[in-house]
Formats: structure tokens, C-alpha cells, sequence
């Protein structure tokens, strides 16, 4: 243990060992998300907090800053590591900096089935309105005037429509 360790909260270089402690932390772990230097300082803002808010009464102010940070560290690692709900109450502020900083998320895509689905004959195209075959040759049944086209009947509705406004 440093000497520096042994200081008082009002003495101890709290970002300065924080951020080298949080870093290191997460280098450990292997999070390779990249965190921008305003999400660090509230990761270490509140880990300051609770540390001096749960502190055990033997323990120096820097053991429990470290404790919070291990903690948020391994936040930190389950949060960029994978898309399951956080849900746990004591993580919600943690959750709340993830979000204001962006902190990226793992995204597992769900494995796919493919299905194949027959229609029945209430949606096949009616042979009066089929104008060329599959192959584009002309249909069987040659058109005898404009009105046999198919959308003739529709067309003429649409008229008839326009004429009474």
C-alpha cells in the first residue's frame, strides 16, 4: 500500500488515481468500447460518491474508491459485452451515464428459421385480367374492343366519379 493510499477523502487525488485505476481496470477485462473522457469522469464522479457513502469503518477512503470502481468497471464490461436487460436497482445510475455518453451495446442477432407458406386460390390473379402470358406471349383470347382491357370497368367508374364533382 502507497502512502497515497492511506490519505483522507479531502487529500486523495480522487480523478487523477480513478481514472488510472478505472483504465486499467478495463484493459484488464478487455473492453474495447471506446469511452470518451466526459463518460469516464461520471463513472468516477459517482464511484466517489458511493464509495465515501459505503465505506466500512476500517476501511481507507481509496480501498472503497477502489471497490466502486472494480464495480463499475465490470458494469461497464457486461454493458459493451452483451444485449441482455439490465434490470438490477443499485446498477440504474450506472445505467443512466451508459445512455447520456452512448455507451455502445453488443447486439446478438436471434437465429432465423425460413417457413414456406402456400396461398390458396382466393389470391391468384383472375385470368380475365391477365394481358400476357408468363413468358410474354399474348394470351390465348384475343381483345375484341377497348372495354375487354383489364381496369376498363374501373376506369369508367373513376370517370363517371369525376363527372358528378
Amino acid at each position: 500500500m502507497h502512502l497515497i493510499d492511506s490519505l483522507p477523502r479531502l487529500l486523495f487525488p480522487t480523478r487523477r488515481r480513478g481514472l488510472q485505476w478505472l483504465k486499467e481496470r478495463l484493459q484488464v477485462l478487455g473492453v474495447t468500447a471506446p469511452l470518451s473522457p466526459g463518460c469516464l469522469k461520471d463513472f468516477i464522479a459517482n464511484a466517489a460518491e458511493t464509495a465515501d457513502r459505503t465505506a466500512s469503518p476500517g476501511e481507507t477512503y481509496a480501498a472503497s474508491l477502489r471497490r466502486q470502481l472494480d464495480a463499475a468497471a465490470q458494469f461497464i464490461h457486461l454493458w459493451t459485452t452483451s444485449d441482455e436487460k439490465l434490470t438490477r436497482r443499485e446498477w440504474s445510475e450506472w445505467i443512466e451515464i451508459a445512455r447520456r455518453h452512448l455507451l455502445p451495446r453488443s447486439w446478438k442477432i436471434q437465429p432465423t428459421a425460413a417457413t414456406e407458406t402456400r396461398r390458396d386460390d382466393s389470391f391468384k390473379v383472375p385470368e380475365r385480367l391477365i394481358v400476357k402470358g408468363a413468358s410474354g406471349a399474348r394470351p390465348e383470347r384475343p381483345l375484341t374492343s377497348a372495354d375487354e382491357l383489364p381496369g376498363a370497368q374501373i376506369l369508367s367508374d373513376l370517370k363517371r366519379a369525376n363527372d358528378k364533382s
